[in-house]
């Protein structure tokens, strides 16, 4: 290839290259598109940020209080055979891995003179009322973080009332279980709670 076809060749490479390039300035003169200033269509998130804690506590089901007045003592007991290997029930019973549980319900956190206590439970202020207990079966690594109990949890508030229900009776004067009237209370509240809500905002 001579010095003359050399010359030719680089020509049509840069014409081929300057092509492209004009080309490209002006498809995205024509095509060019400026940021939106706004979503063209909004989408309305008031419906949601407002959700109520009506409806929050029509999702989560009956309160642990309500549970109670219809809970099982025996159904309680079946359920309870999960525990069973961690803890003894009987009055005077040993302890095992976990404390023995009688008189459990009602009684301050922490109380058994016998078991030794993960600092997280000693540090546990109050007693086991029903609202605790409810939270502890839930959930025990969240109702009382860094304690040592492995059991991961009851997720049916049904069970853990019967296990509640269950515990309760391991006592010579068992714990008063809450009336229909202070739920009626607490439920009462919860919805003037509600009703002011939107009056807050």
């Amino acid at each position: 290839m001579n010095s003359h076809d050399l010359n030719k060749f680089a020509m049509g490479t840069l014409i081929a290259i300057l092509g492209v390039i004009g080309f490209n300035l002006l498809s995205e003169s024509i095509f060019h598109q400026a940021p939106l200033e706004a979503n063209a269509y909004p989408i309305d998130t008031s419906a949601v940020a407002s959700a109520s804690v009506a409806d929050v506590a029509v999702e989560e089901g009956p309160s642990i209080a309500e549970l109670l007045q219809t809970a099982d003592i025996e159904k309680g007991m079946s359920v309870f055979r999960k525990c069973a290997a961690c803890h003894t029930t009987e009055n005077g019973g040993a302890n095992k891995i976990g404390p023995n549980l009688w008189n459990v319900v009602g009684r301050d956190v922490a109380t058994n003179g016998t078991f030794n206590y993960s600092d997280a439970m000693l540090a546990q202020e109050g007693g086991w009322s029903f609202d605790l207990l409810n939270r502890y079966l839930t959930k025990p690594k969240d109702a009382i973080p860094g304690n040592k109990m492995v059991f991961a949890g009851l997720k049916k508030g049904s069970d853990r009332a019967n296990v509640m229900m269950y515990l309760r009776s391991l006592s010579d004067a068992p714990m008063e279980l809450p009336t229909m009237a202070a739920v009626e209370e607490v439920m009462e509240e919860a919805t003037e709670a509600v009703e002011a809500a939107p009056e807050a905002m």
